[in-house]
């Protein structure tokens, strides 16, 4: 049996650099693979729905996957070795904006 993933609270990023989106899970069967799921938080339109084999409680979203300025919702699901599925995780808001550049102008 498998628990419900816990997804942590994600800041903004740069959506044009690869991101590591973190989760838990307590207890349950030794997960192998984990499915993320984002929807764009206006529209609720799945914009990247993917899944990764891994061990680790992370997924890693692609640079370019998503657009900078975008308000987004995810969530995940787990997955043991016998592809049993577990309950989707509690929904999470997130926004992509761009990195800032500063520049020093007038140093003597």
């Amino acid at each position: 049996m498998l628990t419900t993933p816990i997804l942590f609270q994600q800041v903004a990023f740069d959506a044009a650099f690869d991101q590591i989106i973190l989760f838990n899970v307590i207890g349950g069967n030794q997960v192998v693979s984990n499915r993320l799921i984002v929807k764009d938080n206006d529209t609720l339109v799945t914009v990247y729905d993917q899944t990764q084999v891994s061990f680790r409680f992370e997924h890693t979203i692609p640079a370019g996957t998503l657009t900078n300025c975008g308000n987004y919702v995810m969530q995940v699901q787990t997955f043991d070795s016998l592809a049993n599925a577990s309950a989707l995780s509690n929904s999470v808001q997130f926004y992509c904006f761009t990195s800032p550049t500063m520049t020093f102008t007038n140093i003597p």
